[in-house]
């Protein structure tokens, strides 16, 4: 898979998940089994907010050709995967969250092995220089 193809599929995954936590963050903490109060569905629509926002940057960065631009970016963006990862495990270690939290485990987790693959893989082209998309 190219970076630019797996940047555009992050990106729909932090949309997808940042308006529904905007638009209805009681239902999307009910679906959770997270008990919705006003503290709680503030900090889900933060959460949507941040989302959102996400989503939207890495959804600009998908057609840029220059690889250099990329290393940050990637290198970032495993490290803020991979630290949602284990907040989501911790939810689920704790009870914290319901069984559709293990969905939350396998998105941060699958994130994590693609930042992964593009920050420290293979990505070396037959001419020797760096490719990124």
């Amino acid at each position: 898979m190219k970076l630019g193809t797996f940047i555009t599929i992050a990106a729909v995954i932090a949309i997808a998940f940042g308006v529904p936590f905007m638009a209805a963050p009681a239902r999307m903490l009910t679906l959770y089994g997270i008990p919705a109060h006003p503290g709680t569905t503030i900090l889900a629509r933060f959460f949507g907010a941040t989302l959102l926002n996400l989503g939207l940057v890495i959804f600009s960065l998908r057609n840029v050709v220059e690889p250099a631009r990329h290393i940050g970016f990637v290198r970032a963006s495993l490290f803020g995967a991979f630290l949602g990862l284990l907040v989501a495990v911790h939810g689920q270690r704790t009870g914290a969250v319901n069984a559709l939290g293990w969905s939350s485990v396998a998105i941060y987790a699958l994130l994590s092995a693609g930042y992964a693959y593009f920050a420290l893989g293979n990505r070396q082209t037959t001419a020797g220089s760096r490719s990124y998309l």
